[in-house]
């Protein structure tokens, strides 16, 4: 059976990279005594996927990973069991069933938002305006093989705009498809409109992940 475990990411767990978070539910599952299924071969693993994985220094409320169990399982009580193994900062907060057939998390995100909170720099709606009504924005990116190209960010930017004092909600682009990362949007702002970029001045946060039906966002854990 295959189920999709959202979880959230709090605390000192932001700065625990992507390879140590996998290296973390390993070690959860074995000590929960988790039915997590294991590949076949010399090297047997755990059978799993993490969707999206977190920029180090982000939190989260909506992550998302894919297993295959061994059998059927009360999804309320390894929630509970999971969460009595998991270090502080990671909380497991549902588990829903895939059709076999389902395609992982990774390869179906297509959006994610975000909260941004910051300090020590003033972003207004002006800001914004300037950033969106350039025709394109244009970062460097270095590919798999270690080549920089130029890469234009802005249809990767779905919305953004200032919800509170000091607040930003960002909904952007997303997985395997196209990928634009949260500060590199608040790069790109800061560049556009003559303001030093410092990253310690923001406070980033997922919220939700997203896979586009027709013309609709629809949240991961929806995905059946």
């Amino acid at each position: 059976m295959l189920i999709r475990i959202k979880f959230a990411k709090m605390g000192t767990m932001k700065f625990i990279g992507h390879l140590d978070l996998i290296r973390n539910f390993q070690r959860v599952f074995k000590k929960a005594q988790f039915p997590i299924a294991f590949s076949e071969g010399f090297n047997p693993h755990q059978i799993m996927s993490i969707g999206a994985p977190l920029s180090v220094g982000v939190t989260s409320d909506a992550e998302y990973i894919d297993v295959k169990v061994t059998e059927d399982i009360d999804f309320n009580k390894y929630i509970e069991i999971l969460n009595n193994n998991t270090p502080q900062g990671i909380k497991i907060l549902d588990m829903t069933k895939l059709p076999e057939k389902a395609k992982s998390a990774m390869a179906l995100i297509d959006a994610a938002k975000y909260e941004i909170t910051f300090s020590n720099v003033n972003i207004t709606d002006e800001m914004i305006n300037k950033l969106m009504s350039m025709d394109s924005i244009i970062i460097l990116k270095k590919n798999k093989k270690n080549v920089t190209k130029e890469v234009d960010i802005k249809p990767g930017i779905f919305n953004i705009a200032l919800t509170g004092d000091n607040t930003l909600k960002l909904l952007i682009a997303t997985g395997s498809r196209m990928n634009v990362k949260p500060e590199v949007v608040l790069e790109s702002l800061c560049k556009e409109n003559n303001i030093s970029y410092n990253k310690f001045d923001y406070k980033i946060h997922r919220e939700e992940i997203y896979y586009k039906k027709d013309s609709t966002f629809v949240p991961l854990d929806q995905e059946l």
